[in-house]
């Protein structure tokens, strides 16, 4: 045993990305379903399923967060000198799996909805339909794997404390881990064909596949959490299982994310147009100033010798530097037919109302 081998400690390390990323995920969820209402659309099943993955997803953050309390991330030696409750902790580690498993297929579920909303193709259906029933059988066989790992099955968290015969569960993590990432890839190559289809420009198939391929993170999150379990020692399992089980929570919550993506590129774009447009009405505006200052002054230069009344009143707005109150005018344009009287205009692609300012300069004297 190294010298410093018992303060050896990655608690914080597992509980950071247990707590940003799930955030990470909240905030894309929520972005999701304000796109959809920007643009008038239901609430559809596909997100319906997702929002029942979060709940997953932060079901599953909670517990590596608390295990961190109970030994996570410390030797097992340290674990037991300083008297954790390894009992909680092994609990913690039972439920932990099935919920993971469980996340995991419902994003799955999930964005496989999504591509059946958006391509309405034979092929998508199909192909979804048959990886949608493989990650169903991988849920089922996975969970019961899970929660039957020991007999009887309370030996799970009490180990040694009670007789009884328990799976291998390091052979069983990396059985189940590789129907994980391949149906991974094939879900983020699905749509890929479709979308190289569409009548649009090269640069926009390129984009929207872009956008479908952030997904590929998860993918990695998923091969690297693959790989981590080969690092598990039986003998030492809150220290060799940590970073694997902290990966669980990131491939998860980078599957919300990914699922997220293509759904508010609208909102993003319209955020990116509203920063744009009120920058620019606003240089605008000063430049507008600036020249009914200017052009103020200039009035005041030529008529200073005129009529007495009018420069008494330009002698008042002299006074008042030159510049006269105004008021703000909005004009909203709303959706329907080209009724040009009333300033309508047609809405743009994502049905949103566009809200345009004007400042009005307008003189106004006393009466003589």
């Amino acid at each position: 045993m190294s010298p410093g081998y018992l303060e050896e400690s990655t608690v914080n390390k597992q509980r950071v990305p247990t707590l940003v990323l799930p955030a990470l995920a909240i905030c894309f969820l929520v972005c999701r379903l304000i796109s959809r209402g920007l643009k008038r659309l239901p609430i559809g099943v596909d997100d319906y399923t997702l929002i029942v993955g979060l709940i997953f997803v932060i079901s599953i953050a909670g517990i590596n967060y608390a295990a961190t309390y109970y030994g996570m991330g410390r030797h097992m030696a340290a674990v037991m000198q300083e008297g954790f409750n390894t009992v909680t902790y092994m609990k913690l580690l039972y439920a932990f799996e099935p919920l993971y498993i469980t996340a995991v297929a419902i994003i799955k579920f999930s964005v496989l909805l999504m591509y059946n909303r958006i391509f309405p193709v034979r092929s998508i259906r199909i192909g979804s339909y048959i990886l949608g029933g493989i990650t169903l059988a991988w849920l089922i066989s996975v969970d019961l794997v899970a929660i039957f790992q020991c007999t009887p099955v309370k030996k799970a968290w009490l180990q040694q404390l009670i007789p009884g015969t328990c799976i291998d569960l390091k052979v069983a993590l990396i059985a189940n881990g590789v129907p994980n990432f391949v149906t991974d890839i094939l879900i983020l190559t699905l749509p890929g064909r479709s979308i190289w289809k569409l009548q649009a420009s090269l640069w926009q198939r390129v984009s929207i596949i872009g956008v479908f391929l952030s997904g590929s993170f998860v993918v990695f999150a998923s091969i690297y959490r693959f790989s981590l379990i080969f690092e598990v020692d039986m003998n030492d399992i809150p220290w060799t299982i940590a970073d694997a089980q902290t990966w669980c929570v990131v491939e998860t919550s980078a599957g919300i994310i990914s699922a997220c993506l293509p759904t508010i590129v609208p909102l993003i774009k319209l955020l990116a147009k509203g920063v744009v447009t009120t920058a620019t009405t606003g240089l605008s505006n000063t430049n507008s100033r600036s020249r009914s200052k200017s052009n103020t002054h200039s009035k005041l230069a030529r008529d200073g010798n005129g009529d007495s009344g009018n420069g008494h009143e330009l002698a008042r707005l002299e006074s008042r530097g030159g510049l006269v109150r105004g008021d703000n005018y909005n004009a909203q344009v709303e959706s329907g037919g080209d009724n040009r009287s009333r300033g309508s205009l047609h809405l743009n692609e994502h049905g949103i109302k566009k809200t345009h300012g004007w400042t009005v300069i307008e003189a106004s004297g006393d009466s003589d």
